[in-house]
């Protein structure tokens, strides 16, 4: 499948960052080792057919292919007030994003008066401000709450399911048990020790196998190894370390189901991914979460008595488990698919620039 022309199109700006320049003038192309995939904030380049950029000044030699930049907002966050300065001054139309976006790291990074004072004048020069999760950043400095919400916006991170290239999905029949989502057990909010208690459940009542990766660390994979001992004998699998991505996509798309209880409020890669290996997600609360499995989502204020319910009925129904996948697809074309991102890209740029697209 040949993507149609977009509307816009974005260079997606890591000033100084490590990941090199992508071109996605073809669309997002294929799986490649060494490549960044065409997710996260690469997605909004490849949507549009724009590029990803590491480099202010080949953003401002590539001249007028772009439409609107679009520059991350980093640690170091005059790095990015100095690249957001100059492009201004050339006559870009910038939007910014928090590389790092979920609310808490949000509120990690603004920890010094030299990121604040940065910050401030960020949202004050940028045409738009960028949000890939449902929780907007803070607002800062002298703007006004109006100005600000007239900025502001939240995009999905786009997912390439549209294109056959990107579907990594088996037959039903071969897909069995659950893969744990999250992998750290030193963020918070990721909640890693709850979710494998109530998996060890779930797997319990389920007679199904768990598949859990360790992140790479041997202090994890010493607490892994003690909690073998909450599952049923012989009932869990453990990845030793990650996965190179395509590898990880296919060890996905051979279970029923991604179970997580991450409370990061993030855009929602593994509920991504698993959109793409046509696979549910449950338990979680990113923006993907939201917006293609909203009955299997949960933002902790819920029963989670309830998804677990929702789980069960799944596993225990194939008509039900088909109906579900069909519902997350169909939710996500709407929404999160790179034709319906490129669009609202292009209604959010001509709204802050003024101009038509």
């Amino acid at each position: 499948m040949s993507q149609s022309p977009t509307p816009v199109r974005l260079a997606v700006l890591n000033p100084g960052g490590r990941d090199p320049f992508v071109d996605y003038a073809d669309g997002p192309g294929v799986i490649t080792p060494g490549v960044h995939a065409p997710i996260n904030f690469h997605a909004y380049a490849a949507a549009t057919r724009g590029a990803f950029f590491d480099s202010t000044e080949a953003v401002l030699k590539a001249g007028p292919r772009f439409t609107a930049v679009l520059v991350l907002i980093r640690r170091r966050v005059w790095i990015s007030l100095q690249a957001v300065r100059r492009l201004k001054a050339a006559g870009h139309t910038v939007l910014v994003a928090w590389k790092e976006c979920g609310p808490y790291q949000i509120t990690e990074q603004l920890r010094s008066s030299r990121v604040l004072e940065s910050y401030q004048e960020i949202l004050s020069l940028a045409d738009g401000i960028l949000s890939p999760t449902v929780a907007p950043p803070p607002r800062w400095g002298w703007m006004t709450a109006g100005d600000f919400d007239r900025k502001c916006r939240f995009i999905p991170t786009p997912y390439p399911i549209e294109f056959p290239d990107w579907d990594f999905s088996v037959p039903v029949a071969e897909r069995h048990g659950i893969l744990v989502g999250t992998r750290e057990f030193s963020v918070p909010t990721r909640n890693h020790l709850r979710a494998l208690a109530m998996v060890a459940s779930l797997s319990d009542r389920l007679k199904t196998r768990v598949t859990v990766i360790n992140g790479g660390k041997s202090r994890d994979r010493r607490i892994l190894s003690q909690l073998e001992e909450s599952f049923p004998e012989g009932s869990i699998d453990i990845v030793e370390r990650p996965l190179p991505y395509a590898d990880y996509l296919r060890l996905m798309a051979r279970h029923r189901l991604v179970f997580q209880l991450d409370r990061s409020s993030v855009p929602g890669q593994v509920a991504g991914d698993a959109l793409l290996c046509r696979v549910l997600c449950a338990g979680g609360n990113s923006a993907m979460e939201k917006i293609a499995f909203p009955d299997f989502s949960d933002d902790g204020s819920g029963d989670l008595d309830v998804v677990r319910d929702r789980i069960a009925a799944v596993f225990a129904d194939e008509s039900a488990y088909a109906a579900e996948v069909e519902a997350s697809q169909r939710l996500a074309r709407e929404k999160a698919g790179y034709e319906p991102v490129a669009r609202a890209l292009a209604d959010f740029v001509a709204a802050v620039s003024g101009t038509a697209v």
